[in-house]
């Protein structure tokens, strides 16, 4: 069985491919990427998986929620074909449906990080969140103070410039900016050395134990 611990080879074989983005360096390392990136990699989600197992709001993940590293070069500038980095999810049904809040690790050269909650939605699903929020701002301020107590916060990664079409009404409310969002996430950065000594899972298990206000309230 793997250990749910990232060798320092995942670490050099990542950065090497980095350097070395082309289809002929990586199948002449493919078996070491499966065994030393890929494989570990799962083990950790799936020892996170079991850490969570008795949670209110229990998330699993593995090898099946891992994301692929080749990228997709269809319409995109940039050929080259590879990911430098691995991730994968943890989610409620245990696949990589991202339906419900998620969590979300990844993993690079210089170490990685965990996300919590809801990323990139369509304007569909974002529109019951800000209904919420319009509706219930003091349950809303009560989530995101729980959040910060848990060292959590909402990233501002992606946000509007402007009001939300609907929601103008708002705009000189205190969580006029929290309707702005377009994702609803934590972000965790977490470095090599909890990686590689295994603390990852235990911080992985607190973030998302400490995300749950989040993934009910937005749920």
């Amino acid at each position: 069985m793997t250990e749910a611990v990232m060798p320092a080879s995942a670490f050099a074989l990542l950065a090497e491919l980095e350097e070395n983005n082309t289809k002929a360096w990586f199948d002449a390392h493919r078996t070491r990427i499966r065994d030393e990136v890929q494989a570990p990699f799962a083990a950790i989600l799936e020892a996170i998986s079991a850490a969570l197992s008795d949670s209110p709001l229990p998330l699993s993940g593995g090898q099946q929620t891992m994301f692929r590293m080749n990228r997709d070069i269809r319409f995109s500038t940039d050929k080259r074909p590879y990911k430098a980095h691995v991730s994968g999810l943890l989610t409620p049904s245990g696949t990589k449906d991202e339906g419900g809040g998620v969590l979300y690790l990844h993993l690079g050269p210089q170490g990685g990080f965990i996300a919590s909650g809801f990323y990139k939605l369509s304007p569909k699903a974002l529109a019951p969140i800000r209904d919420r929020i319009v509706a219930q701002p003091d349950t809303f301020r009560a989530m995101l103070d729980s959040l910060h107590h848990a060292g959590l916060d909402l990233s501002r990664e992606l946000t509007l410039k402007s009001m939300p079409q609907g929601y103008s009404a708002y705009a000189d409310s205190w969580f006029a900016d929290h309707l702005k969002l377009q994702a609803f996430i934590t972000r965790t950065e977490i470095d090599r050395a909890a990686w590689r000594g295994g603390a990852v899972v235990a911080r992985a298990a607190q973030i998302a134990e400490g995300s749950r206000p989040l993934l009910s309230f937005a749920g």
